[in-house]
């Protein structure tokens, strides 16, 4: 969730490293748009094409099985990866031939359901996109809340076709300053929230028959989708891969983590505390404290064993990685106005709409063992509370599986099944539940109002 801090510091003191997200304001190339969406396989099976990355020539698919992976273009016109060729006809046709070893099968585009947008917030123009199913027609729309990336979410977002050929509406917009949209980047969590609802009340006049209208904030965008229930009403919320704390809590449990992955005992952790404690100070006063007690503790510690565990994935990790004049040079200006000092539970405490959070048991960015335990608790108060979690799932609920030709990567089992069903007032998850699903391709465990973990 604190990626884009992490990328671009990273992409400002080493300049010949090239940033994590994409570029702002790039965006998939206008002839190669025409091929998104998803494709019916025989057997029930689909691929869905979405952009990749922001990248303006590559592509991505998703099998319905949840595999998932970057589709390059060669130099005959197909689209290649590890394990899954694909050679589009032209868009007019609507089909794709999907290779897989020694089987090629034929796939024909969903007729779903397409508007393209442009509506304002603060101002500032937006673009988005509403999708829905292939009868024009929805129960229920749900606007997704892009994560700290700078991808173009009317192109990148895989949520946008999966919950659509599932029956959901969904609204997609890409953030200020990235794909088509005006205005400069921000991380600012309240800037953000109002342009959800901005998206909010663009959906209900695109889809006025819609019913329920809610949001889905992934990652950074699980913090803003329940802010977004305090400026418009909402029917649900639903937080995926994100934390029921802030940012400081974030990056003091992702470096504790990293630490006790590593094998360190709790000396080390005391030691840590003390560095993560310097590091709050300095975002707390956007970059302008805490920089002096900070070099000491890197000359006091510089040869505790403990320092090469800590990645830069986390605040903290950059702040050990860079020098504080690089630091006090290009640190408020790259953090974008992110809101450091955001308390979720409040706000998720507080909030109308019923909620589902769907959290990974394995996530290495956003560690969630006390975002669990705060749910619970919230659970006591609020039986609309669901909670789902994924024990295999890392960040973006994605799980390694080994395949016959090595290691791919895969949504969780039942995600976007779970997810839709929900949405729709279905059965799994109860409210007031913890559920436990398995691993990729299975059922789920059971449910219980303590929970299975």
């Amino acid at each position: 969730m604190l990626a884009f801090l992490t990328a671009t510091l990273v992409a400002a003191a080493l300049s010949a490293s090239a940033p994590l997200d994409a570029i702002p304001q790039t965006r998939l190339d206008a002839d190669l748009r025409c091929l998104l969406g998803v494709y019916a396989l025989p057997e029930g099976q689909s691929v869905t094409i979405t952009g990749d990355g922001g990248k303006q020539r590559d592509l991505h698919y998703t099998l319905s099985n949840g595999r998932f992976g970057r589709l390059q273009l060669d130099a005959s016109g197909g689209y290649g990866a590890d394990a899954v060729y694909i050679r589009f006809a032209p868009c007019r046709a609507g089909t794709l031939q999907l290779t897989q070893g020694e089987a090629t099968e034929t796939g024909t585009r969903l007729r779903l359901v397409e508007k393209q947008t442009t509506f304002s917030s603060d101002g500032i123009a937006l673009h988005g996109k509403l999708v829905l199913p292939a009868t024009g027609r929805a129960t229920s729309a749900a606007v997704w809340v892009e994560g700290s990336n700078n991808d173009p979410t009317t192109d990148d977002s895989v949520w946008q076709y999966e919950l659509a050929r599932r029956g959901i509406a969904v609204f997609v917009y890409d953030k200020r300053g990235t794909g088509a949209s005006a205005g400069a980047l921000s991380s600012d969590f309240h800037a953000r929230a109002r342009d959800t609802a901005a998206a909010v009340k663009e959906t209900r006049r695109l889809a006025p028959g819609v019913r329920r209208v809610g949001v889905i904030g992934g990652s950074q965008g699980g913090w803003v989708a329940p802010l977004t229930a305090t400026l418009v009403p909402l029917d649900f919320v639903v937080a995926a891969f994100a934390m029921a704390e802030g940012p400081i809590a974030q990056d003091r449990e992702l470096v504790e983590q990293q630490l006790q992955r590593a094998g360190f005992d709790e000396t080390a952790l005391a030691e840590v505390r003390e560095l993560t404690a310097i590091t709050e100070r300095i975002v707390r006063s956007n970059m302008r404290d805490g920089f002096a007690e900070l070099d000491a503790f890197k000359s006091s510690h510089a040869d505790a064993p403990w320092l090469a565990a800590i990645q830069p994935r986390s605040y903290t990790g950059l702040f050990l990685k860079f020098s504080s004049a690089e630091l006090q040079a290009n640190g408020a200006a790259l953090a974008q106005g992110l809101s450091f000092d955001y308390e979720p539970r409040p706000v998720i405490e507080a909030i109308k709409p019923r909620q589902l959070w769907l959290l990974g048991g394995s996530d290495r960015q956003a560690p969630n063992v006390a975002t669990q335990a705060i749910l619970r608790q919230l659970q006591q108060r609020r039986t609309d509370l669901a909670v789902v979690v994924f024990p295999n799932a890392d960040h973006g609920l994605i799980e390694s599986i080994k395949t016959a030709d090595g290691v791919a990567k895969t949504y969780s089992a039942h995600l976007f099944d779970v997810t839709a069903n929900w949405i729709d007032d279905g059965k799994l998850p109860a409210a007031g539940k913890f559920i436990v699903m398995p691993a990729a391709n299975g059922a789920p465990q059971g449910d219980s109002p303590r929970g299975n973990l």
